[in-house]
C-alpha cells in the first residue's frame, strides 16, 4: 500500500493535474429565471479527454491497498460516468465500485441529488441504501426528505417515513408524508403509500394510495380538485381524474357532488391519430332530485378524418335530455341560452379548381318558436380559377338542399350560381367589372305542390385608388385608399318563395361592397346603388405593423328596395347610414377596434361598437367595451387581470344592459400563483336565460403543482370572460 498527499484526479492510481474542474453547485426549486432546474449541476463533470468509463478520484489524502481497497480522506470527490460523490471521508473497493462516504456527504447522479451523513453506493450498478437524507429530483423539481432511501436500479429509488413537495427550500406550503415513496422513472412515475397531505404543515387529507408524474409529461392520477356553490346546484364539489391511456388517447372522468341535485358524472375522451381525430363529451346525473329524481345527461361529438390527400370528413353533434338541461346544468353563460343544439356530418373533396360537399345537419330544438330547418341533404359543387392564374376568374356553383322543419313548409331547392370578373391594375389604381347569373329552383311540399322557379343576374363594378406617403424620416407610411362600388340587380317578386336559410347580413363596413344584403339562396335583394369609401391607414415600416386603419364609407340608393323578408318593412332613403371602422395596434400592448352608424341626415348616432384590449408584458390586462343599438341595446363590458405585490392577481368582469339599467354579468376575484401551488377564489353573478333571475356562484381552487394539473373550470371560465387570460 502506499499513502498520497493531496491526491487530485487519481485516475486508477494515476495521478493527474485539475484541468477546467467547475464544482457542481446546489439549486433551489422555483427558480425565478427558468421552469426547470440547471441540468448542468447534474451532470457529472470530468476532465476532457478521458475515458467516460474511468474512475476518477480527488482526496487531500488518500491510501491505496493493492486487493483495490482505498481509504479517502478530505475533500473527497469520486466520479464515474454519470455518478459523483462528494465527502469528508470515504472507503472506496475499486473493484466492486461500492463506497461507503462520511461526513457532508453529497450523491449527484442523473436522477437525483442526496446529502446526508453517511452514504452506501455503487458506482457499477447504480445502487445504494441511504439513511437520514434530504434529496432533490433532477427535472421534476421536486424534493423532500426520508428516513432511508434504497436504490433498487438506476432508474428505480424506494423511500421510507418519507416526504415530497415541489416548493422551494424552508418553504413547505404543502408537502406529502407517507411511510413509502416509490420513485420510477422508467414510467415517469411517482407513487406513495399511507399519504398525508399537509398544507402548512398541517395534515389536511388522507389518502391509502397516491401516484403523481415526475415530469411534466401527462400522468394518470386526479387533478385539481374545485369547490363551488350557485344558486341552481346548490353546493358542488368537483373531483376530476385523468387517465393516460396512450399518448395520442386520454380519459378525464369528474365526479361532481351537488347538494341540490346529487351526483353528476362528467367524461371527456380525446383521440389524435395520424388522419383522424376527435373529442366524445358526455355527462349524466342519474337522478336530479330537484326535478323528481330524473334522468338527466348532456352528450358532445366532435370527430375530424383525413381519408385521402383531398377528401375529409367531420361530424359535430350535441344533445341534451331535456330542454332545461343547460339552462340548469351549465355554468356557461352563452350555453344556457342556447335555443338549438346542431348535429351535421360533413363530406368534403377538394381538388383544385373543383370542391364538392356533401352534408346532413340537423337540430335538437330547446325553443319551439326558434326551429331551424334541417338540411338532409344538403350537397354542393363549385369551381372557380386559380387566384394566381391571371386576372380573369371564372366560377360556378351548385347546390341542392332539402330542407325539413316540423312547424313550416318543407322543400326541394335547386340553386345554382355562375360568375365572371376581370380585373386591371397597376401600382395605383385598379378597376374590377363583374357579371354573375343565379337560377333557383324551389318544389315545395305545400298543401298541394307547388314548383317556383327564380333566375337573376347582378352586374357590378369595383374601383379603386393608391396612394402613400412616408413619415417620421421613413419609419412610417400613410395610405389614403379612395373606393367605388356599383352594383345593379332587377327586382323579382319573391313573396312566395319560403324562407329556409336566408337573413339580413350584419350591419357592418364590409357590408358597403356585398352585392345582396341577404344571406342564403332565398332573397336576392333588388339593388341599383353605388357605395363610397375612403381608407387610410399608417403602417411602421420597420416592425411590419399597422399601427391605425380609419375608413369611412357610404351607400346612395338609386331605386327603393322591394324585397323584404316576412314581416319586415324599410324606410325608403336615397342613402344609407354613414358607417366608420377603426383598427389597429396602438404598440405592442394596446389594440383598439370600432364601428359606429351615423346618420345620413342629422349625423345622429344609430349603432356603434368599441373594443378596447390592453395586455403588457407584466401580464397586467385590461379590457373596455362598449356597444349600441339605436334605442333597443346599450351595454358596456370591463374586465380585467392585474399582478399586485408577488404572486397576486385580482380579476373581475362587469357587463352592464343600459337601456334596461340592469346587470348582466359581473365577477370578481383573486388568484395567488407561486411556483408549487395556485388557489383561486372567483364569486360570479349572471342573468339566466329567461332575463329575470340571476345566478350566484362561487367558486374556490387549490392546485398543487407537480401532482399533475391539465386544466379546470375555473380556469376555462376566466379565459373566456377576460380576453388575454392565460
Amino acid at each position: 500500500m502506499f499513502i498520497k498527499q493531496s491526491a487530485r484526479w487519481l485516475v486508477l492510481g494515476l495521478s493527474f493535474a485539475p484541468s477546467e474542474l467547475i464544482a457542481a453547485t446546489d439549486w433551489e426549486t422555483c427558480s425565478p429565471q427558468t421552469d426547470s432546474p440547471p441540468q448542468a449541476a447534474l451532470n457529472v463533470l470530468r476532465p476532457p479527454d478521458l475515458d467516460k468509463n474511468a474512475i476518477y478520484i480527488e482526496a487531500d489524502q488518500a491510501l491505496f491497498r493493492e486487493q483495490g481497497y482505498s481509504e479517502l480522506v478530505g475533500g473527497v470527490y469520486i466520479a464515474q460516468q454519470d455518478a459523483q460523490l462528494q465527502a469528508q471521508q470515504a472507503q472506496f473497493n475499486r473493484t466492486s465500485g461500492d463506497i461507503i462516504a462520511q461526513g457532508k456527504v453529497k450523491l449527484t447522479t442523473a436522477q437525483l441529488q442526496v446529502n446526508s451523513a453517511t452514504i452506501h453506493y455503487n458506482l457499477q450498478n447504480g445502487t445504494g441504501r441511504i439513511n437520514d437524507l434530504v434529496y432533490l429530483l433532477s427535472d421534476a423539481e421536486g424534493r423532500g426528505s426520508s428516513r432511508r432511501l434504497i436504490q433498487e436500479t438506476p432508474q428505480r429509488i424506494h423511500l421510507e417515513d418519507a416526504s415530497y413537495t415541489t416548493c422551494p427550500p424552508t418553504i413547505n406550503t404543502w408537502q406529502l408524508q407517507a411511510d413509502k415513496i416509490t420513485l420510477d422513472r422508467e414510467t415517469d412515475t411517482g407513487t406513495a403509500r399511507n399519504v398525508t397531505f399537509e398544507i402548512a404543515d398541517t395534515p389536511v387529507f388522507y389518502l391509502p394510495y397516491f401516484s403523481f408524474p415526475l415530469s411534466k409529461q401527462r400522468k394518470s392520477g386526479f387533478l385539481t380538485p374545485s369547490i363551488g356553490t350557485d344558486e341552481k346546484s346548490g353546493l358542488r364539489l368537483s373531483l376530476p381524474y385523468y387517465f393516460n391511456i396512450a399518448p395520442n388517447y386520454d380519459l378525464t372522468v369528474t365526479t361532481n357532488l351537488l347538494s341540490k341535485r346529487g351526483i353528476q358524472a362528467q367524461s371527456e375522451f380525446r383521440y389524435l391519430q395520424e388522419k383522424h381525430s376527435g373529442r366524445i363529451q358526455y355527462d349524466i346525473l342519474p337522478s336530479d332530485q330537484n326535478l323528481d329524481n330524473s334522468l338527466r345527461y348532456y352528450f358532445a361529438l366532435n370527430h375530424f378524418s383525413q381519408l385521402g390527400d383531398h377528401t375529409a370528413l367531420s361530424l359535430e353533434a350535441e344533445g341534451v335530455s331535456d330542454i332545461d338541461y343547460l339552462n340548469d346544468l351549465s355554468s356557461s353563460l352563452e350555453a344556457s341560452s342556447t335555443v338549438n343544439l346542431e348535429r351535421t356530418l360533413r363530406y368534403t373533396h377538394q381538388n383544385d379548381p373543383w370542391t364538392f360537399t356533401a352534408l346532413a345537419q340537423s337540430y335538437q330544438v330547446l325553443d319551439k318558436d326558434s326551429e331551424t330547418y334541417a338540411r338532409l341533404p344538403q350537397l354542393s359543387a363549385s369551381w372557380k380559377t386559380p387566384s394566381d392564374a391571371h386576372d380573369l376568374k371564372l366560377s360556378a356553383h351548385g347546390e341542392y338542399t332539402y330542407f325539413s322543419n316540423s312547424q313550416a313548409d318543407n322543400g326541394h331547392r335547386f340553386d345554382i350560381q355562375a360568375g365572371i370578373s376581370q380585373r386591371f391594375a397597376n401600382s395605383y389604381a385598379y378597376i374590377e367589372p363583374s357579371l354573375k347569373l343565379r337560377s333557383t329552383h324551389y318544389e315545395l311540399e305545400r298543401n298541394q305542390n307547388t314548383s317556383i322557379s327564380r333566375h337573376l343576374p347582378t352586374v357590378s363594378i369595383d374601383t379603386g385608388l393608391f396612394f402613400e406617403r412616408e413619415l417620421q424620416q421613413g419609419n412610417t407610411v400613410q395610405t389614403l385608399e379612395p373606393r367605388i362600388y356599383y352594383t345593379f340587380t332587377p327586382y323579382r317578386n319573391q313573396a312566395d318563395i319560403p324562407v329556409f336559410d336566408s337573413a339580413n347580413l350584419t350591419p357592418s363596413y364590409s357590408r358597403l361592397f356585398s352585392d345582396n344584403r341577404f344571406a342564403g339562396a332565398d332573397r336576392i335583394a333588388d339593388t341599383n346603388r353605388l357605395s363610397t369609401s375612403l381608407t387610410t391607414r399608417l403602417q411602421d415600416v420597420k416592425q411590419g405593423r399597422e399601427i391605425l386603419r380609419a375608413s369611412i364609407g357610404q351607400m346612395y340608393y338609386f331605386d327603393d328596395y322591394k324585397v323584404t323578408l316576412p314581416d319586415e318593412s324599410i324606410a325608403a332613403d336615397a342613402r344609407s347610414e354613414i358607417v366608420l371602422e377603426l383598427a389597429g395596434q396602438l404598440n405592442t400592448a394596446t389594440q383598439v377596434s370600432g364601428t359606429a352608424f351615423l346618420d345620413a341626415h342629422d349625423g345622429r348616432l344609430l349603432a356603434n361598437q368599441m373594443r378596447l384590449n390592453y395586455k403588457d408584458k407584466k401580464q397586467r390586462i385590461l379590457n373596455l367595451g362598449y356597444g349600441h343599438h339605436k334605442n333597443d341595446y346599450e351595454a358596456v363590458q370591463f374586465s380585467f387581470a392585474t399582478p399586485f405585490r408577488d404572486h397576486w392577481t385580482l380579476l373581475g368582469t362587469y357587463e352592464h344592459d343600459l337601456e334596461n339599467n340592469r346587470l348582466l354579468e359581473t365577477l370578481a376575484g383573486i388568484e395567488y400563483q407561486s411556483c408549487c401551488w395556485r388557489g383561486r377564489l372567483v364569486n360570479r353573478k349572471y342573468l339566466l336565460s329567461d332575463n329575470k333571475t340571476y345566478d350566484d356562484a362561487i367558486f374556490a381552487e387549490f392546485e398543487l403543482k407537480g401532482l399533475g394539473n391539465f386544466g379546470s373550470s375555473t380556469r376555462n371560465l376566466l379565459e373566456n370572460r377576460i380576453y388575454g387570460y392565460e
